[in-house]
């Protein structure tokens, strides 16, 4: 496998320059990624007619175009910058391979998917077969546009983003009409524990998690329900965040990828490991996705630095009521947070809205920081965006 990656680097200026002078490989972030798009890939796409086609994609939200035969797909940005990622056909067999035996799982029975998905991107087509047929909704249109289709459909497998699969799992429960499907799976945003028993108490069924960015399918849930990360075809060096060796930022490389080579790339997702699963796979167990590092509350404090991570606030939240369905906490200031709050009786949001200030000024105090102001956020959510709970939004500043 080495051998082969090897041929494929030579292949990209930007790390055939380093092979040649015997120079390390840097450890790569989406700005340097997206800096070096033209030389790192293989294919001689250039980042700016792969914006241009991806862009005109989302406007025309028609998904088929591609170059040179690759598909192109633009991430949704929530670590901050855009990115492109591009899959040649060889590289999305290898895609559909490890979905179906991983995630959807074989079956000779024949199965509807319904795909909640903000790009219907070559990739997600790719996945049809005779066994399975999908159905794309698009989250460009409202989701209780969607509701009644979805009900008629009477679909085996359901799959979309938590804050997507709750609003169905609302609709449903309103209408009071018994779910169909046979397998939840959730993807792109951060599956949280509340969430997911909602999900199982509505759909009665599994509640699988696909672990997957602009930089691969990166992990799945095993039969045990625990979600592995896929270093069979990954290498993965974890980079501590904390002297207990708790949290850490996966360093990924992906000895399959060969049209836009990964290599010792840092996604600043903050992981939490989890001991070794039952079902028999070595692969590293992740217990939790916390979130991003973009988004841990950071605030100076005679002249230190204080980091409060977004486990604390959600663990604040959660203390202040059991009638919260979802919310958010943006850290839009120094010294103003904003709250939002999906309650299940609006009547009692005001109320609710003071507890959660409440514990989360406590959890503050415990880091001697005060003088916050909080702000109710009344915002309609984007289903075009990634749903983030905690948030910071003064990153750059402290």
């Amino acid at each position: 496998m080495r051998k082969n990656w090897i041929k494929t680097l030579s292949s990209s200026p930007y790390y055939s320059d380093l092979l040649k002078n015997n120079q390390k490989f840097p450890t790569m972030q989406k700005e340097l990624f997206m800096e070096f798009f033209d030389s790192i890939n293989t294919v001689g796409i250039k980042k700016e007619e792969a914006l241009k086609l991806a862009f005109e994609s989302e406007k025309t939200r028609d998904f088929s175009p591609s170059i040179k035969n690759i598909s192109i797909g633009l991430s949704s940005g929530t670590s901050g910058n855009r990115g492109v990622f591009l899959t040649s056909k060889v590289e999305k067999a290898i895609w559909v391979g490890a979905i179906l035996d991983r995630v959807i799982g074989f079956s000779l029975k024949k199965r509807k998917v319904a795909f909640f998905l903000r790009a219907n991107n070559n990739l997600y087509q790719a996945v049809k077969s005779g066994l399975l047929s999908f159905t794309f909704f698009d989250l460009k249109t409202p989701i209780e546009e969607h509701i009644k289709k979805l009900m008629d459909l009477k679909a085996d497998i359901l799959v979309g983003q938590p804050s997507v699969l709750l609003a169905i799992a609302k609709s449903y429960q309103l209408a009071d009409i018994k779910p169909t499907f046979n397998k939840i799976i959730s993807v792109a945003e951060v599956l949280e524990d509340d969430h997911k028993e909602f999900f199982k108490s509505i759909f009665n069924c599994p509640i699988n998690q696909v672990y997957q960015c602009t930089e691969g399918f990166l992990g799945y849930t095993c039969k045990k329900g625990q979600l592995h990360l896929n270093e069979d075809f990954l290498e993965i060096k974890k980079k501590y965040l904390d002297s207990n060796k708790t949290r850490f930022h996966p360093v990924i490389t992906d000895y399959l990828r060969s049209s836009q080579p990964i290599v010792r790339y840092e996604l600043n997702d903050i992981l939490h490991e989890g001991p070794v699963c039952s079902c028999g796979s070595k692969s590293t167990v992740i217990s939790k996705i916390e979130g991003r590092s973009d988004d841990i509350f950071r605030f100076l404090k005679n002249g230190d630095e204080i980091i409060i991570y977004p486990d604390f606030i959600r663990r604040a939240v959660i203390l202040a009521s059991d009638q919260i369905l979802n919310y958010s906490v943006t850290l839009i200031d120094k010294k103003i947070i904003s709250l939002y709050l999906d309650v299940e009786k609006t009547s009692e949001l005001p109320e609710i809205f003071k507890s959660v200030k409440f514990e989360i000024e406590k959890l503050l105090s415990e880091f001697d920081i005060g003088d916050i102001d909080f702000i109710k956020a009344n915002k309609k959510l984007d289903q075009l965006t990634k749903f983030t709970r905690i948030k910071n939004e003064n990153s750059k500043s402290i």
